[in-house]
């Protein structure tokens, strides 16, 4: 979990945003991240290279 609301007010809205981790081998190995999801409203946004995916639809 890379940033969440912690406490729940009426001002803001339930979020949560997450990553998932991918490695690069070569010199030097690197980490970066694969994936980037936007949890929000009921919806999860997944951000995946090139990809925009709407609770798993593109």
């Amino acid at each position: 979990v890379l940033v969440k609301i912690c406490h729940s007010t009426m001002d803001l809205p339930f979020f949560k945003i997450s990553g998932e981790n991918g490695k690069r081998e070569g010199q030097p190995p690197a980490f970066y991240l694969r994936q980037v999801y936007v949890d929000i409203f009921n919806t999860l946004v997944t951000l995946k290279q090139d990809q925009v995916l709407i609770n798993g639809t593109r």
